[in-house]
């Protein structure tokens, strides 16, 4: 009877020690699902310094850019940008954090500024500072004047008057009137008062706008000059030469000079019989020759070649063969 009083003892205390543990494990459990992993100090560490910090002075801002790394902006707040006019750093602005540029149009010319830039984190903690730049903006010169074009045959030659002893240009273009954006044409400022270009877009309008700058660190670019419109109108291709005619077996060959154009479409023929009052078209061809297979010559045949360009064609190259 002891024993078994003995071995109940153990049972109960056995199935106590069980629940015991089963409800220590749960609350573990549900406790242990609502921790976000244990405390770590990585957030109160200094962020990465922003650096390579420039500036460009273009109209009335100027405009300040900086590099930071794509994988670490997610830990930050932004960026405060500082300058000095005198001995201490004021803070002028904060940018977020997936910004690198800002454009101060507080300022005045010929006066010096520094700037830099400190990275502030998700804990406000701050980075060291970028490095620090010293600005000091110059009167801008006057806009280009009497701005004109050329079309040649592989290029659009830009022209325009002088702006100053010493003073450089950016060549600015775009296919929507208006709307440029801050990189120019031309990857080196140029400083003579004309400029080619040689990326062609003969079936679209384009506009260009010329701006002067003093070629300073900061470039010191003033307002553009007056906009310049191209048009597909604007190229006309020169009259086909050297127009030679050959008679074969119920067939005319037409040979000519090829245009020295880049940007034409090719070339329209054009016939008229002696018995017709006008020329008609005949054909269109990509490559200076054709074959007329319909001529039916009896007297006296004319031909007229005409070079395309995106929306008109050239003066005629003309000549005429007969049935002897």
């Amino acid at each position: 009877m002891d024993n078994l009083n003995l071995r109940g003892h153990k049972e109960k205390r056995n199935f106590l020690l069980l629940t015991f543990y089963f409800l220590l494990f749960t609350l573990c459990f549900f406790v242990s699902c609502g921790k976000k992993g244990p405390p770590t100090l990585k957030g109160y560490e200094k962020p990465e310094t922003p650096f390579g910090l420039t500036a460009i002075h273009k109209e009335k801002r100027i405009i300040l850019s900086w590099s930071y790394p794509d994988n670490l902006r997610h830990v930050l707040k932004g960026f405060q940008v500082l300058r000095s006019e005198n001995d201490g750093f004021e803070k002028i602005a904060f940018i977020k954090n997936d910004q690198s540029l800002f454009i101060d149009t507080t300022f005045k010319v010929n006066i010096t500024y520094k700037y830099k830039v400190i990275a502030q984190n998700l804990k406000d903690v701050l980075s060291n500072d970028s490095n620090i730049i010293t600005v000091i903006p110059k009167a801008l010169p006057s806009p280009p004047d009497n701005v004109r074009f050329t079309i040649t045959s592989d290029s659009i030659g830009l022209y325009w008057d002088s702006s100053g002893e010493g003073v450089c240009y950016h060549i600015y273009k775009t296919t929507e009137k208006d709307k440029y954006a801050d990189t120019p044409l031309n990857r080196e400022p140029v400083c003579m008062v004309s400029f080619r270009d040689t990326f062609l877009l003969p079936d679209r309008t384009v506009y260009y706008k010329i701006s002067a700058l003093l070629n300073t660190i900061i470039r010191d670019e003033g307002y553009a000059s007056a906009e310049l419109e191209i048009t597909p109108s604007h190229f006309i291709p020169s009259a086909p030469s050297d127009l030679r005619i050959a008679k074969g077996d119920d067939k005319v060959y037409l040979l000519w000079k090829e245009n020295t154009e880049t940007w034409i479409k090719g070339y329209r023929i054009y016939r008229k019989r002696e018995e017709e009052a006008e020329f008609t078209p005949i054909g269109e061809v990509t490559i200076p020759t054709f074959t007329d297979t319909t001529a039916k010559i009896n007297k006296k045949v004319w031909y007229m070649i005409k070079a395309l360009g995106p929306s008109r064609e050239s003066n005629a190259l003309t000549g005429e063969i007969s049935e002897k």
